[in-house]
Order: structure tokens, then sequence, then C-alpha cells
């Protein structure tokens, strides 16, 4: 238990605390810029900061230079979809640098020729990704992203079982025999 002396000092301490709050708020008072500063600060700015740079993709737009025309970059290519990615555009290689210069795409994936080739014979191949940096915040956070989905996709287009051609046994027996 508390003695009756260590009451009085946490009192004593708890009734300097409040006093001093209150000389603070008091000096708070006469200055109007500092207030308006705190205001904009718990509210206005936690506003902003919270809304204007997102954390996740949201309808990025993405196109796709598919060179191989293989079912793995097909798949690639099905792997983009929403709410992360709008749905991609298959475009040509010349128009690459002109969907990124004017901001129609924030990302353009380049799958070479004789991809699909290249990884069922083991080799690494490796795919292009183009980012348009100007959108910075989707543009670390999508390239991690896409990254990802690239290799989960060649992942399981690798695990995949071969199907394997049917055999059909057929004897001829030649049953006239003379």
């Amino acid at each position: 238990m508390l003695s009756s002396r260590n009451r009085r000092n946490d009192t004593m301490a708890i009734a300097s605390i409040f006093r001093l709050g209150v000389k603070e708020l008091r000096g708070l008072a006469g200055d109007r810029i500092m207030i308006i500063l705190i205001l904009h600060v718990f509210s206005l700015g936690i506003y902003v900061a919270a809304t204007a740079i997102p954390d996740t993709l949201h309808h990025a737009p993405i196109a796709i230079a598919d060179e191989d025309a293989s079912p793995l970059s097909q798949r690639l290519a099905a792997a983009f979809y929403p709410p992360h990615f709008r749905p991609p555009d298959l475009i040509s290689v010349a128009a690459i640098d002109r969907g990124l210069d004017t901001g129609t795409y924030t990302f353009v994936l380049d799958i070479p020729p004789g991809f699909q080739r290249d990884v069922l014979a083991g080799r690494q191949p490796a795919v292009q990704l183009n980012v348009d940096a100007n959108m910075i915040s989707q543009a670390f956070t999508g390239s991690l992203s896409i990254q990802t989905m690239i290799t989960q996709e060649v992942t399981r287009f690798v695990a995949r079982p071969v199907p394997r051609p049917r055999s059909r046994w057929r004897c001829a027996h030649d049953t006239t025999q003379a």
C-alpha cells in the first residue's frame, strides 16, 4: 500500500504537470501560425499522406510485345488482370517507346522470340520489362509484382505434366499360312 506521503507526492506531481500543460496551451493560444500548423499536420497532412501514394497497383496500364506467340507467352499475358492491371494491350516492338513516352502504358513487357522453346530447353531466357519512370510509386511496386507473376507462371508452366501420346499396339497375324 502506498503511504499517504507517496500519494501526496503523486498528487502534487500530477497537479504540477496539469499547470504546465495549461501554461503551454495559453502560450499557444496567442500564436495563430502555430495553431494553423498543428491543425494542418493533424488533419490535411495525414489525409494527403494516406491517399497520395498508393502502396498497391490499381488498374495499371500494361502492354505486351509478344514476339514469341507461344502458349507460354499467352499464359503470361493472361496473368495480368484487374484490379491490379488493366487488360494488357498487345503491341509491336516498334510501339513500345511511343506508348511509354505518351503515358499510354506504365509497363510494357517484351517477350522475345523463342521464349517458350528456350524455357523448355532449360535455358534462362530474359523478358524485358520497360517501365515509365514518371509513375515512380507504381513503377517500383509494379516491377516487383510483375517479376513475381512472371516467375510463378513460368514455374507452373515448366512443372505441368507433359501429355504423352497414347500408344496402341496392333499385332497383325497372318492366319492364312499354308
